[in-house]
């Protein structure tokens, strides 16, 4: 530290010698040019006297002029390098750092130097940095030369300046700096930085070591493989259909390929605005009326409204162009089919039906029948379009005279579902399924204002399945327990449910409780109060019927 002020001191010596020199050079430069000034003026006015002398004086007068300037050319140049020198060493002096700025760069090379995992050879620049940045003093590499030279003049280090006046510490005596760290009590940071290093190594490690214990308890074991890809196979095995099912499902597969997809879009216009082109999907075209404002938009209710001529709502109807192409696809597919109707392997039985009051009705002379349906007229406490019967009314049918082995499907609703399952107890049946039909309106979309439910819309319904008895030959797992299709007139069941009954019981004779004119199918004997008369085809039951009912009417 000695050393170092002292070289100041004599660097400001320099300065002031050299200023004083300066000084007296511009005096002698400004006499000199007095002089000449007056040389110069005199003989301007004695012209016309001596030629020679007055020749003489102007070339020894030019010399000493230029000899002079030269001798001013001189001076400015070493001028302005004192000046930068004087300048640079009043900059030296401003910027020379405070002796509690310099211990504390001291402390920190201390304990930097005398960690034990300190790399040698380190350069000047980049101790430069980490100073700054650890302990915020702004210095020069003079300030750090001056340091680094300060230890090395005490035998604590060993470094080399390079002639960029790069600098390098090729070895520390690490005996000297600890020594000095303890006198200046600076080893306990030391210690400090020792153990936040360690602590945060320690916490990588730990941080680590909990990876990869995670990855390790996260990796499948060869044995979980093993049983992972056992239980694939099983999986695959048991989803694959079997020759049974393949046959039964080509079987049941629809013929001609005429099932035409809803487009999601809706209709034609907003299917070409997002497609770019209209797809091959069915459409819908929207129903502009005089009363209708199209800012309301859509009705609720749709095709089912009660007012759709006064209704201001916007109604659709399937666009007429993709009805016209339907109608061809199922011309063509009839046509290909005329070949192979005789390859049923049972005859499909015309629709019969009969008109009658079903708590009255004897239900004996039908026969039995190996699936039973029924859509009762619950009383579920509400304004409904039709009549309903009570309670009692309902257990009291006479509907075990119907099967001895088979299947019921039983529609419920709201509070008729305990209702339901106690008629199937009653009636001699055991419950063992539950289909469910989730309601959809004409745009295919969910139902959310349906018009039943006391304190939540219902947008689905429930129907009971009950077996009675052993029934044979029917086809288990064909079918899915969610029917999602559209909702139609009131009461009126989705037609997929035929499908359903028909694929579990192929062939077999069918009966439908409560039923209306849009209810009668082939092959099912449809009993109901709304119908037109009755129909029979089977000659037993012609007989039985016509013994028991002379007169045709039975209600």
């Amino acid at each position: 530290m000695s050393d170092t002020w002292d070289e100041i001191q004599t660097v400001r010596k320099k300065t002031a010698g050299l200023r004083d020199k300066l000084a007296k050079r511009k005096q002698e430069r400004q006499n000199i040019l007095q002089a000449n000034s007056l040389l110069v003026s005199s003989s301007s006015t004695t012209v016309s006297t001596e030629i020679a002398s007055s020749e003489a004086t102007p070339l020894c007068d030019s010399k000493q002029v230029n000899e002079t300037q030269k001798r001013d050319n001189i001076a400015d140049k070493k001028d302005s390098l004192f000046t930068v020198d004087s300048q640079n060493a009043e900059e030296k002096d401003e910027q020379k750092l405070s002796n509690d700025d310099i211990t504390t760069i001291e402390d920190w090379l201390l304990v930097e130097l005398d960690m034990p995992n300190v790399s040698l050879p380190l350069d000047g620049v980049t101790l430069s940095e980490k100073i700054l940045h650890e302990t915020k003093v702004t210095h020069t590499m003079l300030d750090l030369a001056s340091v680094l030279a300060n230890f090395e003049s005490r035998c604590l280090l060993v470094m080399e300046k390079g002639k960029d006046e790069s600098i390098k510490i090729l070895s520390t005596n690490h005996v000297q700096i600890a020594n000095l760290a303890k006198e200046r009590g600076v080893s306990k940071k030391r210690v400090a930085k020792n153990l936040e290093i360690t602590s945060d190594e320690n916490k990588k490690a730990k941080t680590d070591n909990k990876l990869n214990i995670e990855m390790l308890l996260a990796s499948e074991t060869a044995k979980e493989r093993e049983t992972k890809k056992l239980n694939e196979e099983i999986k695959d095995l048991l989803s694959a259909a079997s020759a049974k099912e393949q046959m039964m499902s080509s079987k049941f597969k629809s013929q001609g390929g005429t099932m035409k997809e809803f487009c999601s879009y809706g209709t034609r216009s907003e299917c070409r605005t997002v497609k770019g082109s209209v797809c091959d999907k069915v459409h819908f075209r929207k129903l502009i009326h005089q009363h209708t404002d199209t800012a309301l938009g859509d009705c609720s209710f749709l095709n089912t409204c009660f007012h759709m001529d006064t209704c201001k709502y916007i109604h659709y109807e399937v666009d007429q162009d993709d009805l016209n192409r339907i109608k061809r696809a199922n011309m063509s597919a009839a046509v290909r089919s005329l070949g192979s109707q005789g390859t049923s392997d049972f005859k499909m039985m015309p629709p019969q039906w009969v008109q009658c009051d079903m708590r009255n009705f004897d239900m004996s002379v039908l026969g039995k029948f190996a699936v039973i349906m029924a859509d009762p007229p619950w009383d579920i406490h509400m304004e409904l379009p039709y009549g309903t019967m009570s309670d009692d009314e309902m257990r009291s049918l006479n509907i075990p005279t119907l099967q001895d082995d088979g299947y019921i499907f039983l529609w419920v609703t709201g509070r008729a579902m305990e209702l339901g399952r106690q008629c199937l107890e009653l009636w001699g049946y055991r419950r063992c399924d539950e289909l469910i039909w989730v309601k959809t309106n004409q745009l295919q979309k969910l139902i959310r204002t349906g018009r039943t439910g006391h304190w939540i819309n219902h947008g689905k319904e429930h129907c009971l399945i009950g077996v009675k008895g052993n029934p044979q030959h029917m086809n288990k797992g064909l079918d899915c327990d969610v029917i999602v299709a559209e909702v139609r007139a009131t009461s009126h069941k989705p037609d997929e449910i035929y499908g359903v009954i028909e694929r579990l019981s192929p062939g077999t004779r069918k009966i439908e409780l409560f039923g209306r004119p849009h209810n009668v199918q082939p092959n099912w004997m449809t009993l109901g109060n709304q119908l037109d008369g009755v129909q029979l085809h089977e000659e037993d039951v012609k007989r039985s019927f016509k013994e028991k009912y002379p007169d045709g009417k039975c209600i």
